[in-house]
């Protein structure tokens, strides 16, 4: 009688753990594009951060452990990139208690925004983002975010 019983136990434990389990997404991306003059415009790479989370700023401290916010463009002969992405928002520089180590953190919302210059008959810009989100407990895993922005005609 029990071996009838223990399939039927096994997949309602199973069963049970996998409700229980969730994928955790702490960190809400969205993307957009402004023209700011005749052929140069900025990419906005906005990421909402869900309260008592953060994500790791591009520049960190020589003593930093973590995966650092990394956006990277792909090359393209219409796009110019215009300096470095600047991050406006909420930053914070977190000392962590016991280990002697200092992370600048993002919070909230943040808007990563690249200067670009695009010449005309560009359709598309692709990227990827490379970041980490955490809380002061824990981390979750590295993720890399691959996002394409579609050019409006720019001829």
């Amino acid at each position: 009688m029990f071996n009838k019983i223990r399939p039927l136990l096994f997949l309602s434990v199973l069963a049970a753990n996998l409700a229980q389990a969730q994928i955790i997404n702490a960190a809400h991306w969205a993307y957009g594009l402004k023209k700011i003059a005749d052929n140069t415009y900025e990419v906005h790479l906005q990421c909402t951060i869900d309260k008592g989370w953060h994500i790791y700023a591009q520049e960190q401290t020589a003593d930093f452990v973590g995966t650092a916010t990394k956006i990277t463009f792909i090359p393209s002969s219409g796009l110019t990139l215009i300096g470095k992405p600047a991050e406006i928002g909420e930053k914070e520089t977190y000392k962590v208690p016991d280990a002697g180590i200092t992370n600048n953190e993002l919070l909230g919302k943040v808007d990563f925004v690249q200067k670009v210059e695009l010449k005309p008959g560009l359709k598309m810009i692709r990227g990827v983002i490379i970041y980490q989100t955490c809380t002061h407990e824990k981390c979750l895993t590295e993720q890399k975010l691959n996002f394409t922005i579609p050019v409006p005609d720019n001829n």
